[in-house]
């Protein structure tokens, strides 16, 4: 799919503030309400967009995020799909892809403790261990995500941190509702959410309010089907040595100057830090990966690259 230069606009406003009303969007891309609501229904109708989602700080709210890498054998390509599924409708998965590399499925997994994380371990485990063939369990510390920067002609992103602080942020039942439907949708009509929870304007109003400034609700953003718009998501995944605090936030730096970069994970396990790049093609990989390893030849020990084939699922939200 060719997205013209106004398309490209409508996408980061929208990566921007998924809620972004028409009129916000239109000014944004420079074009008529119109217009912008013509394309943006077609970029739907395209499936370029594949979702309008909330994100949740899950931090606050006492979830740590634990990444899983699985390589499977003697796995078919339905009961491949069979495992993605699996991993999909696992009420703690809050995001679920296809590789293609070392690994072949990679899954994050939000649970409390470590105790919650093996019972859920042991359940998959017990279902589909005899087509594992490897697995690697890493914890998040802290990772900043970034919204597409190269969607926009000034470069302008925006950041929200997760895992920085654990917290015990309370939800009652009327904001489980709320969040559940707008993790998923963010751009649901009022009406339809009004009906979706049982719940009035009013309140609905009022707890969005509170949530947000609780850093609960932390943004409103877009998932885009990235094949549609000609890039790739790899991830450069890390083993560092001699890494002091000043050297890490130079990593990190790199990651959020650099206007594919669109996060970077803090580990604790056999790997030490993740960046995720969002590319065009292969070629700028090859130079993304030439110039990260000239800058940072000192404190990269080992290196592999992941390339995220398909995203199943993305819920900041997903209990």
């Amino acid at each position: 799919m060719k997205l013209d230069l106004k398309d490209r606009k409508i996408l980061h406003a929208l990566d921007l503030n998924s809620k972004a009303s028409l009129n916000e969007i239109a000014r944004k891309a420079g074009v008529s309400k119109q217009v912008a609501d013509y394309r943006l229904k077609n970029l739907v109708k395209d499936k370029a967009i594949k979702q309008f989602y909330a994100v949740i700080n899950f931090s606050k709210l006492g979830y740590t995020q634990y990444k899983i890498y699985l390589k499977l054998q003697n796995a078919s390509p339905a009961k491949e799909d069979e495992l993605i599924n699996y991993w999909a409708n696992c009420r703690n998965s809050a995001w679920v892809a296809l590789c293609r590399g070392k690994w072949d499925i990679a899954v994050s997994i939000l649970a409390k403790d470590i105790g919650e994380l093996g019972l859920i371990l042991n359940e998959f485990n017990s279902r589909y261990g005899l087509f594992v063939l490897e697995k690697d369990i890493l914890i998040t510390q802290i990772s900043p995500v970034f919204t597409k920067a190269y969607l926009s002609e000034k470069k302008e992103k925006q950041k929200f941190v997760y895992g920085e602080k654990i917290g015990q942020y309370k939800l009652d039942a009327i904001d489980e509702r709320i969040l559940k439907v707008l993790s998923a949708n963010a751009r649901i009509p009022i009406l339809e959410l009004i009906k979706l929870t049982g719940l009035t304007r009013d309140v609905i109003a009022y707890r969005l309010k509170k949530l947000s400034k609780e850093g609960v609700i932390a943004q409103y953003r877009v998932l885009l089907d990235l094949g549609k718009i000609e890039h790739k998501l790899y991830k450069i995944i890390l083993r560092l040595h001699s890494l002091t605090a000043e050297k890490e936030r130079t990593l990190m730096a790199y990651v959020t100057a650099h206007s594919s970069g669109v996060q970077y994970l803090k580990l604790a396990g056999s790997w030490d830090a993740e960046l995720e790049f969002e590319v065009e093609d292969d070629e700028q990989l090859h130079e993304l990966l030439l110039d990260i390893r000239m800058k940072f030849s000192e404190i990269i020990r080992d290196y592999e690259t992941l390339l995220i084939h398909e995203e199943r699922k993305l819920n900041y939200f997903p209990f």
